[in-house]
């Protein structure tokens, strides 16, 4: 299982671009890739996107970064070191999915990841329907972002601002592992205990 997330120069992958990737393997947390690359020339971006990811103008274009071509032959040399079978995983594997079809078509090469994904929200969603717990409700619908997530799994401060891929993953990928598996992941997070709904018998 591959824990992934991505940056991105707006929300249209037929023309923005994938900015930052972060990924590790979740059967080997040590296995971790990151990568920053420039926008093709014919890529735009909106200022709504790097207001999130933190990116200036200047970084997205500059030319000392890999290409996407660059970045994502790297990527999926990394992904074939990983471990099988593969599938992904992130807080909103759809955008990853497209910007990582469109970068693969850049690079010329086929997209290995298939077309089904696992999503953090329905994770966390299920697990608080198998305790009994309630579930955040804000204008009539449920609320399981990734602070919420976070706060739900013992780490009470969110998510670090501003969002960017490499904080982004690993706190996904810790949520999924003290979810389903109970334990903690990533040396990062060591010294926050897990909650006592989620542990296992061997972690009290």
């Amino acid at each position: 299982m591959i824990v992934i997330d991505g940056e991105f120069s707006g929300l249209d992958h037929t023309k923005h671009g994938l900015l930052s990737l972060w990924a590790v393997d979740l059967n080997n947390p040590e296995k971790q890739f990151y990568g920053e690359c420039r926008l093709e020339e014919w890529m735009t971006f909106t200022e709504e996107a790097l207001g999130v990811n933190g990116f200036s103008e200047q970084d997205i274009y500059d030319t000392s970064k890999k290409t996407i071509k660059e970045m994502i032959h790297e990527f999926d040399d990394w992904l074939k070191t990983c471990s099988t079978p593969q599938i992904l995983i992130g807080q909103n594997p759809k955008s990853d999915m497209d910007f990582l079809r469109t970068s693969y078509e850049i690079a010329g090469l086929e997209y290995p990841l298939g077309h089904r994904s696992l999503d953090t929200h329905t994770i966390v969603f299920m697990k608080h329907l198998q305790l009994g717990h309630d579930i955040l409700i804000e204008k009539w619908n449920y609320k399981i972002n990734l602070d919420e997530s976070l706060r739900f799994v013992g780490i009470r401060w969110g998510e670090p601002r501003p969002h960017n891929a490499l904080t982004g993953a690993k706190c996904e990928a810790e949520v999924v592992s003290r979810v389903i598996y109970g334990k903690k992941l990533l040396p990062e997070f060591e010294d926050i205990d897990i909650p006592v709904y989620l542990s296992r018998d061997e972690n009290l």
